[in-house]
């Protein structure tokens, strides 16, 4: 029994809220799903009513949802690769960035990581030395593997505008031709 099944019911005044869950058929980007919906029932006067918690599960059910629909990392996938590098939340907030409870957020599908992140998590999962060099960059010393990619001992620190050579256009656009760069 949980808190919500106790509770009086906030319509009628004397019934008390009853637990429940249904299916409901939902859609997103043209795929259609059935996800669970929490929710509850007054014995008294028959109301459907939400608790906070019951509407916290619903939005993280939609959030997960549509992260798989959008090809993104759901949030248990993303603790899992968290885990895998052996990274605590905010240790990986440091790496990936996002801020402190990024990671929290985005683990229990309270949001959707962007692309951006999601690319950053599945490279450091994939390619240790990604991983690696991301790790030393934010000060963390417990990183998977040691880099054996020499190159990215000679990389700046930060890539920085001053780190990036001026680009300028030498050639403008010509019968559908790529402009042409130098710096």
């Amino acid at each position: 029994m949980t808190t919500v099944d106790k509770a009086a019911c906030r319509v009628c005044g004397n019934g008390h809220l009853h637990a429940c869950i249904r299916k409901n058929n939902v859609e997103y980007k043209g795929v259609q799903a059935e996800l669970d919906v929490s929710y509850s029932v007054c014995d008294g006067c028959s109301s459907e009513q939400a608790a906070g918690n019951q509407l916290r599960a619903n939005k993280r059910a939609m959030i997960k949802f549509k992260k798989t629909v959008d090809g993104l990392l759901t949030g248990e996938e993303v603790r899992e690769i968290r885990e895998m590098l052996k990274l605590s939340q905010v240790e990986a907030a440091k790496v990936f960035g996002g801020g402190p409870v990024a990671f929290s957020k985005y683990e229990n599908d309270d949001v959707a990581q962007s692309w951006a992140m999601d690319k950053m998590i599945r490279l450091a999962a994939e390619i240790p030395t990604a991983f690696d060099y991301l790790a030393r960059q934010a000060g963390i010393k417990k990183a998977i593997a040691v880099s054996s990619w020499s190159m990215l001992d000679s990389l700046p620190a930060t890539s920085t505008p001053q780190h990036r050579p001026k680009l300028r256009v030498v050639e403008r656009k010509i019968n559908n031709e790529p402009p042409r760069y130098a710096a």
